[in-house]
């Protein structure tokens, strides 16, 4: 498999963000700017799918770091968790040429993607673990462990009441926010099963109610 970049992108933000740069132009100029703007709508984890030489945090981080050097911009979709990432200014302009496949374009085989990543180590482990994360990564984590039902509202919760003490406990920073965001999740399970338990009267239950709570907790 081939995969194509923009040399000076890669020079400007770094080879990740190149390559996600160019998968968002192609996709932009595959859907023919369907809505009129140069946007495309994709979950990170799918991106991945079509970028399998980078990790879904690595794509994360070049996503923000395109959108603070102001080559894309992030939209919310209302409710949702996936965001919609617009080209912006000179450089969010797709060639009508060969999709992706342009003019100047550097060309990774996947030993040049295998010696990157063996180099890179996906993006220097220290740097991650301070890395403070969006509200977007804090609902998909949620939902990866288990917690889609809670991930809408205890996500952006959790997001900002960390974001408002500036992602510091007692003074120091949060070096590692997923296992406090996994104490959330297991803090409002408990929460919740305690509140049933304590609103149990069996004479107030019908037998399908009474079913579903022991089913259910």
């Amino acid at each position: 498999m081939r995969f194509w970049f923009d040399s000076e992108h890669a020079q400007r933000w770094g080879l990740p963000a190149a390559a996600v740069f160019a998968h968002i132009q192609y996709w932009v100029e595959r859907n023919g700017h369907e809505t009129g703007r140069p946007c495309v709508t994709q979950p990170v984890w799918q991106m991945q799918s079509y970028l399998p030489f980078l990790s879904e945090k690595q794509i994360r981080a070049a996503l923000k770091k395109l959108v603070e050097a102001e080559a894309l911009t992030r939209e919310r979709n209302g409710f949702d968790a996936v965001y919609t990432y617009c080209l912006k200014g000179a450089n969010g302009v797709p060639k009508r040429e060969t999709p992706i496949v342009q003019k100047g374009h550097q060309e990774i085989d996947k030993r040049d993607i295998c010696t990157y990543r063996n180099n890179k180590t996906e993006e220097k482990t220290n740097a991650r673990e301070w890395e403070r994360p969006n509200e977007e990564e804090v609902i998909e984590y949620l939902q990866e462990i288990g917690g889609s039902d809670l991930a809408h509202t205890l996500g952006p919760a959790f997001f900002n009441y960390y974001e408002a003490n500036g992602w510091m406990v007692n003074g120091t920073p949060i070096a590692k926010w997923r296992p406090k965001a996994r104490q959330w999740l297991t803090t409002e399970r408990n929460r919740q099963s305690n509140e049933r338990q304590k609103g149990f009267n069996p004479k107030g239950f019908t037998p399908e109610g009474l079913k579903d709570f022991i089913d259910n907790g």
